[in-house]
């Protein structure tokens, strides 16, 4: 009876790292996930922008003096 209990202790012990280790994967996870979706939407902002800049009309205007005023 004292070795199933034992048995039992370390069963319970091991159930508990393995949980202790999904929950710190799944937060690894989800900082992985937010980090991603941060740096994907700093993009695509910077991209718009830069198309935005991009589509613009370059007007270059040339005023040329002839002798003195």
């Amino acid at each position: 009876m004292t070795s199933m209990i034992a048995t039992l202790e370390i069963v319970r012990f091991v159930a508990a790292i393995a949980l202790c280790t999904a929950l710190f994967a799944l937060a690894v996870y989800g900082l992985y996930r937010n980090i991603k979706e941060t740096a994907e939407t700093a993009i695509r902002e910077e991209l718009e922008q830069a198309i935005k800049e991009a589509s613009k009309p370059v007007v270059k205007v040339e005023i040329q003096t002839k002798g003195k005023w």
